[in-house]
C-alpha cells in the first residue's frame, strides 16, 4: 500500500505515472481544436450565407466586458489546446508556435484598453463589403477542415 503512494524516484518512474495524464491533454487538446475547426467552418458558413450578420458580429467585439474577456479567454484555449496537441502532429513546431502566438496575442488584447478593440472591430465591419466575407468563406472551410485534419 505504501508503495503505490511513493513519488517517482527517477525519470522512468516518472514518465510512466505521467503518461496517462499526457495521454490525456493531448487528447483533450485535439477535441479543443476539432471544435475549434468546426467553428470556423460554421463561421465560414455565416460569412457566406449572411455576410451582413457576419458583419454585425465582427462589429460586437470587445463592445463589453464579456464579449471582450469571453473572446479572449477562447483564444488563449484554443492557443493552449494547438501547443497541447502539437507533439502528435506532423508539424509540431508550426501547431506550438501558432499557438504561442494565439496565447500571447490574446492576452495582450485582453489587457488592452476594451475600447481599442472594440473601436478596431468596429473600423473592419464598417470598411469590408459584405462580398469580401463571401469571397474569403471558401478559403475559411479549407483552413477549418484542413485543421481538423492535421490533429485527428
Amino acid at each position: 500500500m505504501v508503495d503505490d503512494l511513493r513519488l517517482p524516484l527517477n525519470q522512468t518512474d516518472a514518465a510512466i505515472h505521467l503518461a496517462p495524464m499526457t495521454e490525456f491533454i493531448t487528447d483533450l487538446s485535439r477535441l479543443i481544436v476539432q471544435l475549434f475547426a468546426v467553428w470556423l467552418i460554421g463561421v465560414a458558413g455565416l460569412c457566406l450565407l449572411r455576410p451582413g450578420l457576419a458583419l454585425k458580429a465582427l462589429e460586437a467585439m470587445g463592445s463589453t466586458p464579456f464579449i471582450h474577456f469571453g473572446e479572449h479567454a477562447l483564444r488563449a484555449l484554443v492557443g493552449l489546446a494547438l501547443i497541447g496537441v502539437a507533439d502528435a502532429t506532423t508539424w509540431p513546431q508550426a501547431f506550438f508556435w501558432a499557438g504561442v502566438f494565439i496565447v500571447g496575442s490574446s492576452a495582450l488584447i485582453a489587457i488592452a484598453p476594451r475600447r481599442w478593440h472594440h473601436a478596431y472591430a468596429k473600423f473592419w465591419a464598417r470598411h469590408l463589403p459584405p462580398w469580401s466575407l463571401q469571397a474569403m468563406a471558401p478559403f475559411t472551410v479549407v483552413a477549418g477542415g484542413a485543421l481538423a485534419w492535421a490533429v485527428s
